[in-house]
């Protein structure tokens, strides 16, 4: 390289170079799914080894889990990232940004090296959108509009590597730079492996800029790119000031595009006889829609591959366990025709609920399960009195001491949830007696190995909510409104329920059949199938004959609060007897049903 170019490499900071070297560069096939070398690992090992811990074999669970890392991540450059999902799961949401699930195909767990990348891709992406990328386009629009159409692709050439340069610049000041530049190496090499040797191509001359920047070592014979790359490398310069800029974001976009325009001024007389390879607009308005515009996501990685569609449902299934979203979680269970289901999900606004909690009532529900709670059989041995021991025989000459005493001693491990209609014909007097009905199962179930929990559910704009009613042991309220969505609302309780091996209780308590959503039955089939025992209360109802239609026989009708401990008495036992089924076939028979019937059963 003549003079020309070496100021171009000297002046390039030192310290952006040996950042770059250390963290390492990825194979130049990684984005095509094949294992990064080993400049890529720290210990033979990608960085997101060290703080990704949720890992799983199978892919759905580890797509998902993936994806949730990913966003967690991202989450750190700011609130405004938007939504982030693999190809194949949007619907509709033209804003999110689209990761190739094909990226990470092929191992499960995916390769730390894998998740790297995938990590740099998108935390570029992201950076690109808290700093309005897309409003420095706009701004440019102006001045694009009288320009030739070849002039026009060279400028937005130059344009598009420098938000690229100035979002990595942003990047590289933060532990996500480290990610971003492995990512940036990958698509380095692969526009390397694009260009033409035997032409002086924008191309290459963008190309050349972008890796002088990152303090690259370029080949000789550049000569004929000089008089364009030393006003470049100055915009560099010039970006990396304004990265670092205290002025407001839409300030920062407006001193961009100004730099871009006169960087083109200085190097068009250079650039303009050069030929053009790739000749797509990266930026061009819609058709039909005056002032909107857009700048395709699509990059020059190739057209992405989309998750398979029952893959994609599985994933989003596993995600919305811990979203806010429960709808794809009631369509797994009711399935993804049914044209019933409706939005559904939490809500974590509440009151605080002052209910009136009647003792006598409390201990009634707790002798009744202890009733029906199952035994452990506990033997006491070396007695002076009792049963004869036959394995303590040889002490009754010695001390007398081979008697036994066999007690059997109530298991209190139920796992219980409690889900309650807040619809709005459960206002007023009907919801203060829910409240203290809810208080007082609360109340008994407290203690013991129970597991509890208890929920709410009610609609608001077409959107079936879901609200925990215990907060960390205390009783929480809302205000009833809505229509009733009894179906989702049985599967989202159950479908959160532990799965242990402690018999599991669900107890609906509503007034009224369900009038939006999937139908009842839809619950009641998907607690059968899990094991739990669904009971409901009918309280303060209005239509007897639609309530039993939906729920069958397990509904019990409640007209006072009193009736409550014998209309739960005689719900268990049926719930026993008949492991809530319709037809009445006895199931298997334990010592507290024994012991019931033994001393004259429930009226």
């Amino acid at each position: 390289m003549d003079c020309g170019i070496g100021p171009i490499r000297i002046s390039s900071s030192s310290s952006e170079k040996t950042s770059d070297q250390s963290r390492g560069s990825a194979s130049q096939r990684m984005g095509d799914g094949s294992e990064p070398s080993e400049e890529a690992t720290v210990d033979g090992q990608g960085l997101s080894a060290f703080w990704r811990m949720n890992t799983s074999p199978v892919a759905a669970t580890e797509l998902a889990n993936l994806l949730r890392a990913l966003r967690k991540a991202a989450g750190y450059l700011g609130p405004n990232v938007g939504q982030i999902e693999w190809a194949g799961m949007s619907r509709g949401n033209t804003g999110a940004i689209i990761l190739d699930p094909s990226l990470v195909f092929g191992r499960y767990p995916v390769p730390s090296e894998k998740v790297d990348y995938v990590l740099g891709v998108l935390v570029h992406e992201a950076i690109s959108r808290i700093e309005w990328s897309d409003l420095v386009w706009k701004k440019l629009e102006q001045y694009l509009a009288g320009m030739r159409i070849l002039h026009k692709i060279m400028f937005q050439k130059i344009v598009e590597t420098g938000e690229q340069i100035y979002c990595d610049m942003i990047l590289d000041r933060c532990l996500l730079g480290l990610y971003a530049a492995r990512a940036r190496r990958v698509a380095m090499g692969q526009a390397r492996l694009r260009l033409r040797g035997d032409k002086v191509t924008v191309d290459e001359l963008v190309q050349l800029w972008w890796e002088i920047t990152w303090g690259e070592s370029l080949p000789a014979g550049l000569e004929a790119y000089e008089d364009a790359l030393v006003p470049l490398h100055g915009l560099s310069s010039r970006l990396r000031e304004t990265s670092t800029s205290s002025a407001r974001l839409d300030q920062r976009c407006e001193q961009r595009s100004s730099l871009y325009v006169e960087a083109w001024e200085q190097v068009k007389e250079a650039v303009v006889p050069l030929a053009v390879l790739n000749k797509v607009l990266v930026w061009h308005p819609e058709s039909g829609s005056a002032g909107c515009s857009q700048r395709p996501r699509e990059s020059a990685r190739g057209t992405r591959t989309e998750l398979p569609t029952f893959v994609a449902r599985k994933v989003e299934a596993e995600l919305a366990k811990s979203s806010t979203d429960l709808t794809p979680i009631i369509r797994s269970v009711v399935g993804y025709e049914n044209e019933d289901v409706v939005p559904m999900s939490r809500w974590d606004f509440d009151i605080s609920a002052r209910p009136v909690v009647d003792t006598k009532q409390v201990n009634r529900l707790r002798a009744i399960f202890r009733t029906y709670a199952d035994r452990s059989k506990l033997v006491s041995r070396g007695l002076t009195s009792g049963k004869i021991d036959r394995k303590r025989l040889y002490r009754a000459p010695i001390s007398g001491r081979c008697f036994m005493e066999a007690h059997h001693i109530p298991n209190m491990n139920w796992n219980i949830c409690l889900l309650v209609d807040a619809s709005g014909s459960m206002r007023g007097p009907k919801w203060r007696l829910v409240e203290n009905t809810v208080a007082t199962i609360h109340k008994a179930f407290l203690g013991f190995e129970n597991s509890f929990r208890a929920y709410a559910y009610f609609e608001a704009n077409g959107i079936s909510m879901v609200a925990n009613l215990v907060r960390a042991r205390n009783l929480v309220s809302i205000p009833p409104s809505g229509q009733t969505t009894s179906g989702q609302s049985i599967i989202a309780a159950a479908y959160f329920m532990p799965q242990d091996s402690r018999r599991r209780l669900l107890i609906h308590i509503t007034d009224g059949e369900s009038n939006l959503g999937c139908h009842v039955q839809h619950g009641i089939d998907f607690c059968s199938d899990k094991g739990i025992h669904l009971v409901t209360l009918g309280c303060g109802y209005n239509n007897r004959q639609a309530m039993l239609k939906q729920y069958g026989r397990g509904i019990q009708f409640l007209n006072s609060f009193g009736q409550l401990p014998s209309a739960l008495e005689k719900l268990l036992k049926w719930t026993l007897i008949y492991g809530g089924t319709d037809n009445h076939t006895p199931s298997q028979r334990n010592w507290a049903l024994d012991q019931f019937d033994s001393q004259g059963g429930a009226t």
